[in-house]
């Protein structure tokens, strides 16, 4: 349900930035300002993850999510994960200015919607389904179902992405 959400809401919110000139100008900052604020939310996630002992996330590639406003990052772990380091996480987003807006608790999994910024992250840790941390067309294909056991990052939020410019 979580991760539904957090989908949801990255197709919507970002603002336009409906001054580019014919040079592309305001579209390269806006669309570096993008890259910025996507990169410092990755960084984000890698000090958590290393908090909890975990080994590095995979972040998914720009091309399969649905927003330029979007992160995305999975951490396999091949069982549940201990909830003692699940926690260092918790505590290491918070510490990086992350707060909590709401959390759930599962027999199995556990999640929380954190806010930065404007920005929604959602953490989910435990066993989910393999369709819901996979992306692009190829797995869809496949119809994996089978369990995914670890950490599920997904986050989305406000930041000015390139409008077309007209041809002259």
């Amino acid at each position: 349900m979580i991760v539904a959400a957090v989908m949801l809401a990255a197709c919507g919110g970002g603002e336009r930035d409906s001054g580019a000139d014919a040079e592309g100008g305001h579209s390269a900052v806006a669309a570096d300002r993008a890259a910025v604020i996507r990169e410092a939310v990755r960084d984000d996630i890698r000090a958590a993850v290393a908090a909890g002992d975990f080994g590095p996330p995979r972040f998914i590639a720009a091309k399969e999510l649905l927003s330029p406003c979007e992160v995305s990052a999975v951490v396999r772990g091949g069982t549940k994960p201990d909830p003692e380091a699940v926690a260092k996480v918790v505590t290491r987003l918070k510490n990086r200015g992350w707060g909590k807006t709401r959390q759930h608790s599962s027999a199995a999994d556990e999640g929380w919607s954190l806010e930065k910024k404007g920005w929604m992250l959602t953490f989910v840790s435990g066993t989910v389904s393999e369709k819901a941390v996979a992306f692009g067309p190829d797995v869809e294909r496949q119809g994996r179902a089978k369990p995914f056991e670890g950490l599920v990052f997904r986050g989305a939020g406000p930041c000015s992405t390139p409008s077309a410019t007209a041809s002259p």
